[in-house]
């Protein structure tokens, strides 16, 4: 048996920086001004049952991104083995589990805002598929449901922060999350561990530096280079969430923290609280969400230089401090956001959003977003927000 059903988001915003280019997440192309690319999504899933134990999804959806091979508009495909009740097997392209809106995040009718809050959900869009395989554990306990889920596999992705794209291959993804539902409410952990095995941007200008200090000139060179090399660098994530429904009032908060062996991806932490009030078929909402680096100033410095070496290159060692500066502040995201917005249930399968964001931005802390022109300080951008969303 085949059963086929869509979505679709007509969004339409408007950022009203001259500098900054926005995009929800950082696998979408920055826009400013007016534009529909951003938040306009269409998406059609097969669900494909041969019995009762085994099943296949796959899902298309189609949406401005940077990465535009046709294989990458297929966001899930996979085949399903449910062993009974309460295990369940996976194998293909899935969405990686480790936050609220992990299964559905392309379906702006599933969820209460115009877009997931950058802040938290933006920075790990990067690792939100992965290829390879999982298994879910599933069972009634106490008076609620308790599931667990365990996953490995391999992503590529193209992500862009302040500049130009760069293409990310992330390997030896081991994911794990565990959430428990009892009535209203619902609570979830997560953890996600991977390793940088390729990235498109180049070391040849740091190579060639080294080749012309050498290490008896500057024993310091190999280590900071290190310090930006990215094959074998660890990144981790652990996600906390909380979640409250009474059908009037819907709280819902969640908290990562990234722990990043590579200095170009420093460690963060991220989180957005949420409240929306639904008296009949619009709901009222606010959130608040922020971002910031748990260490805000990593070292400029070159490291050791031969007290041997000539004063002359010395001090051309030493003038490359700004360009290290410029590099490890390049993708520094740090900021906070508060939106307001109102949800209307048009029909069945139509919901309208209105959505007011703003952003206050701090200075070097605009990764977020794509640099037009380069801010001088701190930034404060205001985007707005309108939509349609079905569901067929």
């Amino acid at each position: 048996m085949v059963k086929l059903n869509g979505f679709a988001t007509l969004g339409a915003i408007y950022n009203d920086s001259d500098d900054l280019g926005f995009h929800p997440n950082l696998k979408i192309p920055a826009r400013g001004g007016f534009s529909f690319a951003p938040d306009s999504v269409i998406g059609a899933q097969a669900n494909i049952e041969f019995n009762a134990q085994w099943d296949a999804v796959v899902q298309a959806v189609f949406r401005d991104k940077l990465d535009n091979k046709a294989i990458n508009y297929i966001d899930v495909a996979f085949l399903r083995y449910r062993l009974n009740s309460s295990f369940e097997f996976r194998v293909g392209r899935m969405n990686t589990d480790i936050y609220f809106l992990s299964e559905y995040k392309s379906v702006g009718y599933a969820y209460l805002w115009a877009r997931p809050p950058a802040e938290f959900y933006g920075k790990v869009s990067a690792v939100s598929q992965f290829e390879g395989a999982d298994v879910l554990y599933k069972r009634s306990l106490g008076r609620g449901f308790l599931q667990a889920k365990f996953g490995y596999g391999e992503t590529d992705a193209a992500i862009a922060t302040t500049g130009s794209a760069v293409d990310i291959h992330f390997t030896n993804i081991l994911m794990a999350s565990l959430s428990y539902q009892q009535d209203e409410w619902q609570i979830r952990a997560s953890f996600l561990d991977t390793k940088v095995d390729e990235f498109s941007a180049s070391l040849e200008e740091v190579d060639q530096v080294l080749a012309f200090f050498p290490p008896s000139v500057w024993p310091g060179g190999p280590a900071l280079r290190d310090r930006f090399d990215f094959i074998g660098k660890k990144q981790q994530f652990y996600g906390l969430g909380f979640q409250y429904d009474n059908d009037l009032w819907l709280v819902q908060s969640e908290i990562g923290f990234i722990d990043s062996q590579w200095d170009i991806e420093r460690d963060t932490i991220s989180g957005y609280i949420s409240l929306g009030y639904q008296p009949d078929n619009i709901t009222y909402f606010a959130t608040l969400s922020a971002i910031e680096p748990t260490e805000n100033n990593l070292s400029d410095s070159i490291g050791e230089i031969s007290p041997d070496a000539p004063a002359v290159v010395a001090a051309t060692l030493q003038s490359f401090r700004p360009l290290i500066s410029e590099a490890l502040n390049r993708n520094r995201i740090k900021q906070h956001t508060f939106s307001v917005g109102a949800n209307w249930q048009l029909s069945p399968s139509l919901v309208a959003k209105l959505q007011i964001d703003c952003s206050v931005i701090a200075d070097n802390g605009f990764a977020l977003w794509q640099i037009y022109s380069e801010p001088s300080t701190s930034q404060t951008v205001n985007v707005s927000s309108l939509s349609l969303n079905w569901i067929f």
